[in-house]
């Protein structure tokens, strides 16, 4: 059995690794459902799958840095742009990531959500939403 650890893992935004990034989240895809109808003599609700995929959530988060205009700033400007991205990639390691699958686009919801402790690192955040397409694995797994 196939076993992988976020050690190797990153974030990439077209050819670029978007800097500092220590974490990474896919929420996975979701049915929804529908409440039925009661009958006479049910006791407990009963729920029918909707057909109608939710394709999910993203997120990442990592150290603040403030210098990478390619990664983490691109994302800022991306997201006020309100643009869909093809291009966003969740390594775990050299040969396995997840992309956003074709068709769809993943539109960056938040950027540039900075944390600022008194002692330690700045941290930053980065969400976005997955439309038309689940997010899709590829690679080996190992």
């Amino acid at each position: 059995m196939a076993k992988i650890t976020g050690r190797d893992g990153w974030v990439q935004y077209g050819d670029v690794t978007i800097a500092e990034m220590v974490e990474w989240t896919i929420s996975g895809f979701r049915m929804g459902t529908i409440k039925k109808d009661s009958a006479f003599g049910d006791t407990v609700e009963s729920y029918v799958a909707d057909k109608i995929g939710q394709p999910g959530t993203i997120s990442f988060r990592g150290n603040w840095d403030p210098n990478d205009p390619t990664g983490q700033k691109a994302l800022k400007t991306v997201c006020a742009a309100g643009t869909g991205l093809t291009n966003l990639y969740l390594y775990a390691n050299t040969s396995t990531f997840w992309r956003v699958g074709t068709g769809g686009t993943i539109i960056v919801t938040q950027a540039d959500a900075v944390t600022l402790p008194r002692m330690g690192f700045g941290t930053v955040t980065f969400e976005g939403q997955v439309t038309d397409a689940a997010m899709e694995w590829i690679g080996t797994g190992s």
